[in-house]
C-alpha cells in the first residue's frame, strides 16, 4: 500500500468537518473515496459495511444505558444522589464541592452519559457551590466531573471501544474502576486545597443523613445491581442496561419523579440520541473496513516498529487529546482505535489499558474548547458563554491530564481489577 493514496480520505474528513459538515457525511464521504479510488470495490459494500457494522450485539446495550440516563435526568433521582453526599459531608472543608464530585461518579455507575450528568448536576447543585465557594469552581467542576460517566462503569463509551476492537465489554467495565476513583482522588484532593469553606464544628445532623440515604435508597441500589448482575453471572452487560432502563422509569413513576404523560417524551429524547450513536457507529465501521481493505492498519504497525513503548504512548495521548477537542467521542473511537490497536499490541499495550487511555483522553475533549459537548449543554443550562466556562474549566483539564499520566504509564490501575477475573 502506498501511504500517500490515503492522505486524500483524511483530507476529506477534515475538510467536511471545518465547513460543518454532519460528523457522519465527512466518515462516510471519506470511506467512499477510499473504497472507489484506492481499493476499486463496488459501491454495494457500503451497505454491507455499515450493516453489519450496526448488527454487533454487544451494541444492544447502548440504547437501554442511555434510555436509564434519560429518566434519571429528566426526574429528580440526580437530587436524591446529591442530597446523600452533602448531607454526609456538610462538616467537611470543601464538603459541598467533593459532594457533587462523589455524586457525579455514582450517577456515572447509572447513567454511562456525561451530558446527562453536566445537565442534572448544573441544575441541582451548581447555585449552591457557587454560594459557598464561588462560581468559577462551582462552574467548572460540575461540566468537568461529567466525565467521569464515561470513565466510571457502565458507560456507553467502552461499549464502543469494546464493539470496536473486538475486546470484552465486561472486561472494560471493571478496568474503568481504579481509574475513575484515581480521578477522584485527584479532584477531591484539589478541591479540599483551594475550598474556601473551612472545615466547621458543625455536626453532621445524623436524622438528616438517614432521611436523606432513605430518599436516595432506589438511586444506590442501581450501580449495585448493574454491576453485581454483571460480574455475578447472572446478566450480560445488555440485560443489564435493559433492567436499568426499567427500573429507572418504573421509580421515577413510582416516586412521583416524572408523570405518566412525560414517559413518551424521555423516549423521544433516547431514541432521538441513540440515532446519532447508531448513525455514527455505521458510517464509522465503514470507514474502518476501507482503511483495512487498503492495509492502512498494517502499514501503522510497520511504522510505529521503531518507536519504543514509551514514545508511542507519549504520541497517542497527544493525539487523541487534539482529536478529543474536535471529534464526537464516538467516531473517534470507531475511526481510531482500530487502526491504532495493531500496533499498540505489537509494542507490548495490552488492549484493555489502550481503551482506558482511549476513554480518558476524549472524555477530556469532552469539556475542551472548541468542541467540548459538555460546554454546550452547560451553556444552555447555566447561560453562560464559552469563553468564561473554558476560563473555569483550565484547572480541572490539567487535573484530568495529570490523572490521564498516571493511568498511562502505571498499567496496573487499568489490569490489576481485570486481572483478578481471570
Amino acid at each position: 500500500m502506498n501511504p500517500v493514496e490515503i492522505i486524500p480520505a483524511f483530507i476529506i474528513l477534515l475538510g467536511l468537518m471545518l465547513l460543518n459538515f454532519p460528523i457522519y457525511t465527512a466518515i462516510l464521504s471519506s470511506g467512499l473515496y477510499l473504497m472507489i479510488f484506492v481499493n476499486d470495490m463496488p459501491l454495494q459494500s457500503i451497505f454491507t459495511a455499515m450493516f453489519e457494522g450496526v448488527t454487533n450485539s454487544s451494541l444492544m446495550a447502548i440504547p437501554f444505558f442511555v434510555l436509564a440516563g434519560c429518566f434519571i435526568s429528566s426526574g429528580q433521582l440526580g437530587k436524591r444522589l446529591m442530597d446523600c453526599f452533602s448531607t454526609l459531608l456538610r462538616g467537611v472543608r470543601g464538603g459541598l464541592p467533593i459532594a457533587c464530585l462523589v455524586a457525579n461518579a455514582l450517577f456515572g455507575a447509572i447513567s454511562g452519559s456525561p451530558p446527562a450528568a453536566t445537565a442534572v448536576f448544573s441544575k441541582i447543585i451548581h447555585g449552591p457551590i457557587a454560594k459557598e465557594e464561588n462560581d468559577r469552581m462551582a462552574t467548572g467542576l460540575v461540566v468537568s466531573a461529567a466525565g467521569l460517566s464515561s470513565i466510571i462503569p457502565p458507560s456507553v463509551t467502552m461499549i464502543i471501544y469494546g464493539v470496536a476492537t473486538e475486546t470484552s465489554i465486561s472486561t472494560m467495565f471493571i478496568a474503568g474502576i481504579l481509574p475513575g476513583l484515581l480521578i477522584v482522588a485527584v479532584i477531591g484532593i484539589y478541591l479540599i486545597i483551594v475550598s474556601r469553606r473551612r472545615a466547621t464544628t458543625e455536626k453532621v445532623n445524623w436524622g438528616e443523613v438517614g432521611r436523606a440515604w432513605l430518599r436516595g435508597i432506589p438511586v444506590l441500589i442501581l450501580p449495585v445491581g448493574v454491576l453485581g448482575g454483571i460480574y455475578g453471572g447472572f446478566v450480560t452487560p445488555t440485560e443489564a442496561g435493559a433492567l436499568s432502563a426499567i427500573y429507572c422509569c418504573v421509580a421515577s413513576l413510582l416516586m412521583r419523579d416524572i408523570r405518566p404523560q412525560d414517559t413518551l417524551r424521555v423516549l423521544k429524547e433516547g431514541l432521538r440520541t441513540v440515532g446519532q450513536v447508531f448513525v455514527l457507529i455505521a458510517s464509522s465501521a465503514f470507514f474502518a473496513r476501507a482503511l483495512t481493505v487498503s492495509q492502512f492498519p498494517q502499514w501503522l504497525t510497520g511504522y510505529f516498529e521503531d518507536y519504543g513503548k514509551i514514545q508511542f504512548l507519549l504520541l497517542l495521548n497527544v493525539l487523541l487529546l487534539v482529536v478529543g477537542c474536535f471529534f464526537d467521542t464516538s467516531a473517534a473511537i470507531l475511526i481510531l482505535a482500530p487502526m491504532l490497536l495493531p500496533p499498540a499490541v505489537a509494542l507490548g499495550i495490552d488492549p484493555i489499558h489502550l481503551g482506558i487511555i482511549f476513554v480518558v483522553n476524549l472524555v477530556i475533549g469532552m469539556f475542551t474548547p472548541p468542541f467540548g459537548l459538555n460546554i454546550f449543554v452547560a451553556q444552555s443550562v447555566l447561560g453562560y458563554d464559552m469563553k468564561y466556562i473554558s476560563k473555569c474549566l483550565i484547572p480541572y483539564i490539567l487535573l484530568y491530564i495529570v490523572s490521564l499520566l498516571l493511568i498511562t504509564f502505571i498499567e496496573p490501575i487499568s489490569t490489576f481489577l481485570p486481572g483478578l477475573l481471570t
